[in-house]
């Protein structure tokens, strides 16, 4: 089975909760509370979507997280690059190419076929659809 981790999941709740708070900055311990997620994770989360150019943050009292002006162009395929799971849905498509059958193996076209199937469909969903 295909999944996706809790990071990734949690992302889209954050997502999700700022799309519905649009205009508001939300601190995390507020999206914490609502959304009753754990707080520490909350903020690794937060970090990713941020260095993926999906929210952004502002530090200080009135502090909290927005998202990017931007987000509504990001797709879910983004998503998963933001959090480093676009790494191959096989070993041997992932970095460096773990299979040592490359030369001899037939399903490595297959699998290819495979991830790029779901790789294009991800890309098809925007992350403002998260929102309805």
């Amino acid at each position: 089975m295909i999944s996706v981790s809790k990071k990734v999941e949690y992302g889209v709740e954050i997502i999700s909760y700022l799309a519905k708070n649009t205009g508001k900055i939300m601190s995390l311990s507020e999206a914490a509370r609502d959304l009753h997620l754990p707080y520490r994770f909350l903020g690794q989360v937060a970090a990713k979507l941020g260095r993926g150019g999906i929210i952004k943050g502002r530090e200080g009292k009135n502090g909290g997280y927005v998202l990017t002006r931007d987000w509504k162009k990001k797709n879910m395929y983004d998503l998963l690059v933001a959090f480093g799971e676009n790494k191959g849905l096989v070993g041997c498509l992932g970095e460096g190419g773990g299979c040592t059958r490359q030369g001899g193996c037939h399903l490595r076209g297959v699998w290819r076929k495979v991830e790029t199937g779901i790789y294009n469909e991800l890309k098809k969903i925007k992350l403002n659809e998260i929102q309805k």
